[in-house]
């Protein structure tokens, strides 16, 4: 089995804003801590040539497997050219069942486009997806209401937000894609309803970062940076921990058995927004515990 990681694990939103080492470094890294392959983020794909990107990967004996980003058709072609498998949309405003209906007619045609090029459409989850609206999760509600799309169970965020994902990926075969990896080892449940996307628009929450001067990244890294230090994200964040800990609560060769019974293999990529040891020390030893003990 083939473990990937995302470029986010490198600097988080630093990562998103382009900041930090450059792609290239980045991928020599990835590959020297034990990892397959690599999940992109709009800033690799757009600052960055398909020639490059192709050259560097190949350099480094890395595939690239997915970039995080809103599935337009212009990502869509960048993905295709560095011989990516999917763009998988990271998160989006919606709050009820019948949002979610929105999102998924959305996802089905965002994966119609995306299907000429030979690429694959899904979407990622946190915990506020788990929250139950007339009867069913909202996560729920996208795949029932959707049927071209697919999707990347982050697996941490599920179960923090009460979901078990072995029974959730048995119950939905055939809809994942993907899964991110994240250890976890408390509930704290979906939170309160999420926003509505009557009021949070679709596109990137940090704005159109492309367009934007290094000056001013720096400056909005620097109040997501302010947020993530409140009491309340802390908290949040606080139920990682290290893959295989005793008080972990997820069962990874479970989840790969409940995967298995699809008809096609869904890649597994770690993420990272905390680390219980120094940066590199924790994601190798990540990619070693699932290669180690998940079979």
């Amino acid at each position: 089995m083939k473990i990937n990681i995302g470029t986010y694990s490198f600097g988080g939103i630093a990562s998103y804003l382009g900041l930090g080492p450059s792609l290239r470094e980045k991928f020599r890294t990835i590959r020297s801590l034990g990892f397959d392959g690599v999940e992109l983020l709009p800033p690799d794909l757009e600052e960055n040539s398909a020639e490059d990107i192709r050259s560097w990967a190949q350099e480094s004996g890395l595939e690239i497997v997915s970039v995080h980003a809103m599935p337009t058709e212009e990502t869509v072609k960048k993905l295709a050219a560095v011989g990516g498998k999917a763009v998988i949309w990271a998160m989006t405003a919606f709050n009820c069942r019948e949002e979610a209906i929105e999102v998924a007619r959305e996802l089905d045609a965002m994966a119609e486009m995306a299907a000429p090029y030979g690429i694959k459409v899904g979407y990622h989850n946190h915990s506020q997806e788990f929250f139950v609206d007339q009867g069913k999760t909202l996560l729920e509600h996208v795949i029932e209401n959707s049927s071209k799309c697919y999707f990347q169970l982050d697996c941490g965020w599920a179960q923090n937000g009460g979901c078990y994902p072995p029974t959730f990926i048995r119950e939905h075969l055939g809809r994942f894609v993907a899964i991110h990896v994240k250890e976890n080892s408390k509930v704290q449940g979906p939170g309160p309803r999420p926003a509505s996307r009557r009021d949070r628009p679709a596109g990137n929450p940090l704005g159109d970062v492309k367009r934007m001067s290094l000056e001013e990244r720096q400056k909005l890294l620097e109040g997501f940076t302010a947020r993530q230090n409140t009491p309340e994200e802390k908290a949040r964040f606080a139920v990682q921990c290290k893959m295989g800990a005793p008080e972990s609560n997820m069962n990874w060769q479970e989840i790969k058995n409940a995967l298995d019974e699809q008809d096609f293999e869904a890649f597994w990529v770690i993420e990272r927004e905390g680390f219980y040891d120094e940066h590199d020390k924790c994601i190798a030893e990540d990619a070693a515990y699932i290669h180690n003990f998940v079979k």
